[in-house]
């Protein structure tokens, strides 16, 4: 067992931000998921309720994604991820279909196998939470068809931006850490045409971090 844990939402993509550094630096770390409604457990450890949160082998507590990518990437003294391109069109793209993943991927969620979601109050609390932001979720997930038509066409927009299915840029940086953070989630909705350079992409970061996708649970 490792002596480093790292406390998340199966469903949360700054957490898989975490994840994919642990992966891709074969670094051990021990796992555990959080109720959606558990607000005790993260505020006694940083003062609020939020996820990721890495506890360090001296038992200190640090939260912010980026912030334990950083960490993992160090550990060694040889990081594997360049910083940020800060691409203009990459950045305007994410921005564009954030409320769309919300849309699809909300009403998902809350009857996906993720753990954090096993109890009828972790799924209240997300609803009632995240309804202030989206609207009603059966609405939303009525308009699902139209929802993925609109997703697919900005897919492929996304496949002209990537430098290839292993680097969005030039080389490894933290972009894919949080291109594919968000990007993996994607496979939870079922019906989704996902253009071939895309999904190679989200394939091959899935098995070089060792998370895995939702294919087979796609609703």
């Amino acid at each position: 067992m490792s002596n480093i844990r790292l406390f998340i939402y199966e469903h949360c993509p700054y957490c898989v931000r975490t994840q994919m550094s642990f992966g891709m630096n074969n670094v051990p770390v021990d796992i555990t998921v959080l109720s959606n409604d558990d607000e005790a457990t993260p505020i006694s450890m940083i003062g609020k309720k939020v996820c990721p949160i890495l506890q360090k082998t001296d038992g200190s507590f640090m939260a912010e994604s980026m912030d334990i990518v950083h960490y993992v990437d160090q550990l060694d003294g040889v990081p594997l991820f360049a910083p940020s391109a800060n691409r203009e069109d990459l950045n305007a793209w994410l921005k564009k279909v954030n409320v769309l993943f919300k849309q699809l991927l909300y009403p998902r969620w809350i009857t996906s196998p993720v753990a954090e979601f096993q109890t009828q109050s972790a799924i209240d609390y997300f609803v009632n939470k995240k309804s202030k932001e989206l609207g009603s979720f059966d609405e939303a997930l009525a308009n699902s068809g139209v929802l993925i038509k609109e997703l697919e066409a900005e897919l492929t927009v996304l496949a002209t931006l990537l430098n290839s299915e292993k680097h969005v840029n030039d080389a490894l940086s933290v972009d894919d850490v949080d291109l594919f953070g968000r990007l993996r989630a994607i496979t939870l909705i079922k019906g989704l045409v996902i253009p071939e350079k895309v999904k190679a992409y989200i394939e091959y970061f899935s098995v070089v971090s060792g998370i895995a996708t939702f294919y087979d649970v796609a609703q």
